[in-house]
């Protein structure tokens, strides 16, 4: 394509301080592909390679995860449009000097609250050890702008959705239902 000067990111620091040479690289299995890394890196005549916090890197997880998802043979294009869509919309502004007072029965904090913080704001715990469960959690997970929803990656890369206490309550007492309907049945 004759590209010159390459610019790269990613949301791996430990990854990207590697390939600057900030860290060593000790885990046998990251060596090839650091190696390999370097070799393309001396191809350009420019390379400079940038660390992005995964908040910023939804897109490109995005995109990753989408091209994982395709099964085409060798040689064969698919052409893709993106869209994106803002994900605060009021739908009713509220007046000032108004009072509006809405009785609201309150679920306890659901569980992934604290991940889609992380994911869209970077907001972590005030508590050492919270703030890297979450970062370290969160490496399996991917937040869905589109349609707003918590998806966990399984080991071969399927995206599994995130239940809210109340709906896999709901999803269980659904399926125990239907499994005591089959078991009748039988």
């Amino acid at each position: 394509m004759g590209v010159r000067y390459l610019e790269a990111y990613g949301d791996s620091k430990l990854i990207i301080n590697q390939v600057k040479g900030e860290y060593e690289v000790r885990h046998g299995d990251l060596v090839p592909y650091y190696h390999a890394v370097i070799k393309m890196a001396n191809l350009f005549d420019g390379f400079y390679i940038g660390h992005v916090s995964q908040s910023q890197n939804t897109k490109a997880d995005a995109l990753a995860a989408l091209a994982a998802t395709l099964a085409l043979l060798i040689d064969t294009t698919c052409h893709l449009t993106v869209a994106t869509r803002h994900l605060v919309c009021p739908k009713h502004v509220l007046k000032t000097k108004e009072v509006h007072i809405t009785s609201t029965e309150f679920e306890p904090k659901d569980w992934r609250f604290f991940l889609i913080d992380y994911a869209l704001h970077d907001i972590l715990s005030d508590d050492p050890k919270e703030a890297a469960s979450i970062r370290q959690r969160f490496l399996r997970f991917y937040y869905d702008l589109i349609v707003k929803k918590l998806y966990r990656r399984s080991y071969d890369g399927i995206l599994l959705r995130c239940l809210s206490n109340s709906e896999a309550q709901k999803v269980l007492k659904r399926h125990t239902m239907v499994y005591a309907e089959l078991i009748n049945q039988v």
